[in-house]
């Protein structure tokens, strides 16, 4: 191997993905004006995983996380994964106005605090909010230039084998596939459709909305950057 100082030179390149792994982080946009992510699937569409490594990648992006008066699943943490609430704390929240959006889904109560939202799209930081197909109609109402994603499985028999794979609570299995099959439905109301067949695809997928949407000229505060100096 022949060297240039400092540099090491070699007549065999590494794999072509080697090149662009750790992929490059995202960092903040001073011109983009901020705006809210929905991203909504079935239960088990793998919607958590995919979030998880965008946000690795891309710090002009936060996660909203979630109320909820599930029990918590293995790993899970409180004030991380979801915000997990009595059912007497989530009506408390619902009388006084706190929450953007909420419903009841299957078994329990699921919902987006306000303050949580607003806080973020203050800081100019894309807040992303995983919420169902009611909650997503409600949300776009109030955030218009908000941008919209369903994520879809391969099929209702994968979809399955994800969630009885997860060894939660399975019981109502047959609940959450009919409820698939009424989400996908709504499909027309969102921008995207992201199918999860492959993971690492996915997140790429993914990753590349939320680049796309965020270089939009009408996501950009263009007074500024008509003013470069």
């Amino acid at each position: 191997m022949k060297t240039v100082p400092g540099i090491p030179i070699s007549n065999k390149l590494p794999p072509l993905r080697k090149l662009f792994d750790p992929l490059p982080i995202i960092y903040y946009n001073r011109y983009m004006r901020a705006f809210p992510i929905i991203v909504s699937s079935p239960s088990g569409a793998g919607k958590t995983t995919i979030i998880d490594a965008v946000l690795k990648r891309n710090k002009t992006v936060a996660r909203v996380v979630t109320a909820t008066t599930r029990a918590p699943r293995k790993g899970e943490k409180n004030g991380k994964d979801y915000h997990f609430w009595t059912i007497k704390q989530f009506e408390q929240a619902i009388k006084k106005n706190q929450m953007l959006e909420w419903a009841q889904v299957h078994t329990s109560y699921y919902g987006i605090p306000k303050k949580s939202v607003d806080d973020l799209l203050k800081k100019n930081i894309c807040p992303i909010l995983v919420i169902d197909v009611q909650g997503a109609r409600t949300v776009q109402k109030l955030y218009p230039q908000a941008v919209l994603v369903f994520i879809i499985p391969p099929s209702l028999k994968e979809l399955k084998k994800r969630i009885l794979g997860r060894r939660d609570n399975t019981q109502d299995i047959e609940l959450r596939l009919e409820t698939a099959k009424k989400e996908v439905q709504e499909l027309d109301r969102y921008h995207y459709v992201l199918l999860n067949a492959d993971l690492k695809k996915a997140i790429e997928d993914m990753a590349g909305i939320v680049t796309a949407e965020q270089c939009r000229v009408a996501r950009q505060d263009l007074k500024k950057i008509k003013n470069l100096k």
